[in-house]
């Protein structure tokens, strides 16, 4: 008998929306978003690391998780929309743990609440199209900022216009990143149901039992491997990043 599919999102405690309301809701929303946007490109540009930080927060998670949002709803699940996540507002797509976490320790999160059973074709193969939807956009905005940093370079005659284009590079390495750490298959990572959407019913359904120790898993692997010297994101995440950068930007 199958048993119900299901999807619970981390438990990291209340969205930006419930406890900091009045700054996240439109207009003051994209006032605050611009204030963090000019402060973001301000540190990146003189080399302080909080600078990417809050750039991946005001631009790469809100679009991760818009993008989820959006195919989720196209695909039949209301649950996004009902969530207020089908919204430019970037602040309505953050995590308040996962947030401060990206910001103090460069590791953090987002999700969108969804209702896999809601979803086109069917539960586990609607629920793969969502989850890839998140990293593929990644990808594009690193793809865009090749473009723009391609289209630029020839006009580049003094340091507003360099650091502009440092910038670029950065982001564009920041969400390739984003995309190899996101496809790591390990629950609650998108990896994990893309890795389930594709494999046979029954190998989805030994996967799924493991779900439950996802975050034990994820532990290990992020943050108790560094700590004892194995090089687990350099493998998995820097390494890649750091050749399809290249790639993009210099095509060595």
């Amino acid at each position: 008998m199958r048993t119900q599919y299901y999807y619970e999102p981390p438990r990291s405690g209340a969205n930006f929306l419930e406890k900091l309301r009045p700054l996240v809701e439109p207009p003051l929303a994209y006032i605050v978003t611009l204030v963090g946007l000019v402060l973001g490109v301000w540190l990146t540009i003189n080399g302080n690391k909080y600078g990417p930080r809050i750039l991946i927060l005001l631009i790469a998670f809100p679009i991760h998780e818009l993008a989820h949002a959006v195919v989720a709803d196209w695909l039949g699940d209301p649950t996004p929309r009902n969530y207020g996540r089908i919204t430019p507002n970037p602040l309505a797509q953050l995590n308040l743990i996962g947030s401060f976490l990206m910001l103090i320790v460069g590791l953090g999160w987002a999700y969108v609440p969804i209702q896999p059973n809601n979803l086109r074709p069917n539960p586990r193969t609607g629920h793969m199209i969502v989850a890839v939807a998140g990293p593929v956009s990644n990808v594009i905005l690193a793809i865009l900022c090749a473009i723009l940093w391609h289209a630029l370079t020839p006009f580049v005659n003094n340091e507003i216009a360099d650091a502009a284009l440092r910038i670029l590079y950065q982001f564009a390495w920041i969400n390739l990143a984003l995309f190899f750490f996101n496809l790591v298959p390990i629950a609650p990572l998108d990896g994990f149901f893309v890795l389930k959407g594709l494999l046979p019913y029954n190998m989805a359904f030994q996967l799924e039992k493991f779900q439950k120790y996802g975050m034990l898993v994820f532990l290990a692997v992020f943050f108790l491997a560094p700590f004892l010297g194995i090089p687990v994101l350099d493998y998995l995440i820097f390494a890649p990043a750091n050749t399809i950068t290249q790639l993009m930007f210099f095509g060595v």
